[in-house]
């Protein structure tokens, strides 16, 4: 870890910044330390490289994958470009048009998180200039070390870590786009980790990851069957009940085939507020929000007949008739 960066990062429980006890340092660079937050959370820095895993004590399904992961990581040569073979695709070409969505600048700050050997991160760093900056986090300490001489040529924008992607080290708003491919399906906490995201890129920024699920018109076919059959995360939905609320300009895409999905959406700031109080130009008239809000308590179908014919009468919206007729009848029982 370099020093200057000490201070960017934050407690993945609480969120509060960090002190730095026993430090040991080479030149710029901070070789040994442990990280303290002000509520007493720790974490380690080791070979340079800072360990955020929380919980400590991972959940069955992410604990399985940097399990596996771990094993895996002295061969994934040979598996990682397996899919894009299988579905006759161009590694290259979808890697870097995934990099072409974050909307990057040569200065923009980036996060990728479960970040692999750091196939994806090349394509990304490619785009920065030396005044951007990548945080490359992955939960495997065995495959995120594989990307550091893959990496190697953008050490001096590059800040590698050892995180859960449901509890991300930073603050708000601090990046300028987020990403991730080819892992979601694994993770324990989907929810959470999309919110983590919104969470961490500033409002504008883009969100974007992708993983297994074949398309739900593809699943009763021989292709959809052989391949749910042979790799059961085929079998993963789209996570849709799991974006965040403030998400917005939200794009689902399905490619290689059918067999992979992208999601991506802009970073909003809160609940999306329509113009509820226009007037709606019908026979009901009203706003959206005085039809929700407005309700009064039911009537007989008698009532309500004569109702509608005095409203037709009168030319009005029924809203806006029932408004007056309410009004005035409830002014005059008051004024009695």
């Amino acid at each position: 870890m370099k020093q200057s960066d000490a201070g960017i990062y934050k407690c993945p429980v609480c969120l509060s910044s960090f002190s730095l006890v026993d430090t040991k340092s080479e030149g710029k660079n901070i070789i040994y330390s442990i990280l303290k937050c002000s509520n007493g959370h720790e974490f380690s820095i080791e070979e340079g490289i800072p360990n955020f895993t929380w919980p400590e004590e991972l959940g069955n399904i992410d604990n399985e994958t940097r399990l596996t992961y771990e094993k895996l990581a002295a061969e994934y040569d040979k598996f990682a470009s397996f899919p894009f073979w299988t579905f006759k695709s161009d590694e290259n070409e979808i890697r870097s048009d995934m990099s072409n969505r974050l909307n990057l600048r040569e200065d923009s700050i980036v996060l990728e998180i479960g970040a692999g050997d750091g196939r994806g991160a090349e394509h990304v760093a490619k785009k920065l200039g030396y005044k951007g900056r990548f945080f490359i986090q992955e939960l495997s300490p065995s495959f995120l070390k594989k990307s550091f001489e893959r990496l190697k040529k953008y050490d001096q924008i590059i800040e590698f870590s050892i995180a859960n992607a449901s509890y991300i080290p930073f603050m708000d708003n601090f990046f300028d786009a987020a990403y991730h491919f080819g892992g979601i399906s694994t993770f324990s906490d989907v929810k959470r980790c999309l919110s983590e995201l919104l969470r961490v890129v500033k409002p504008g920024g883009k969100v974007l990851v992708g993983d297994e699920s074949m398309g739900p018109w593809l699943r009763e076919s021989n292709f959809g069957k052989i391949m749910m059959n042979s790799n059961p995360l085929f079998k993963y939905e789209i996570p849709l009940k799991d974006i965040p609320l403030d998400a917005r300009e939200v794009k689902i895409e399905w490619i290689m085939m059918g067999a992979f999905f992208i999601l991506e959406f802009t970073v909003g700031e809160g609940e999306p507020q329509a113009n509820y109080h226009i007037p709606i130009p019908s026979e009901r008239g009203g706003t959206h929000w005085s039809r929700y809000y407005g309700n009064l308590e039911g009537i007989s179908e008698e009532t309500k007949k004569l109702a509608n014919e005095a409203r037709k009468k009168s030319g009005k919206g029924m809203s806006e008739w029932l408004d007056e007729i309410v009004r005035k009848a409830a002014e005059a029982e008051l004024n009695k």
